[in-house]
């Protein structure tokens, strides 16, 4: 007896599509799996589209509009099985790629949802003003004679020296 599954089992296979999205809304470890075989399927099938366009087409087996259907697929079916034995091991790395980002997104909500923690990390913390000593006499401030130098043709505001 074989096993049904809800996972796409063909390129057309638009209700496994269906089902593995409706999976993947719900954050399920499997959908994530079958997620990044179909992307890896997509990406070798795009890659056998540009190996099949770089061929030099004959007359021997017929350039016709049938043979290029029967081709597409044929290498829409053939990525989706390379894809399935993970051949080229892009589903594996993506599915690592996103559980670490799910894992240090879990970890960025707990740091969140702790106050000690919020308050030690704190990036622009409130400036606490010092205190004034209002009973010492303010010391005058005198702008040096070297920076008192007025620039050429600058007079009183507003008029120019000719």
């Amino acid at each position: 007896m074989t096993e049904i599954s809800n996972n796409p089992q063909s390129y057309m296979d638009f209700a496994g599509l269906g089902n593995l999205r409706g999976q993947a809304s719900q954050k399920n470890g499997k959908a994530t799996k079958e997620t990044a075989t179909q992307f890896e399927a997509m990406m070798i099938q795009m890659m056998l589209k540009s190996m099949r366009e770089s061929i030099e087409k004959d007359d021997l087996m017929g350039n016709s509009e049938a043979t290029k259907t029967f081709e597409e697929m044929y290498d829409k079916e053939l990525s989706v099985a390379m894809a399935k034995k993970g051949s080229m091991g892009v589903a594996d790395m993506l599915v690592k790629h996103i559980n670490q980002a799910e894992l240090a997104a879990e970890q960025a909500r707990e740091r969140n949802n702790n106050p000690q923690l919020q308050q030690a990390l704190q990036l622009n913390p409130p400036q606490q003003s010092l205190p004034v000593n209002q009973s010492q006499p303010s010391i005058p401030l005198i702008r040096p004679e070297k920076f008192s130098v007025k620039p050429e043709g600058v007079g009183k505001v507003g008029e120019l020296n000719k």
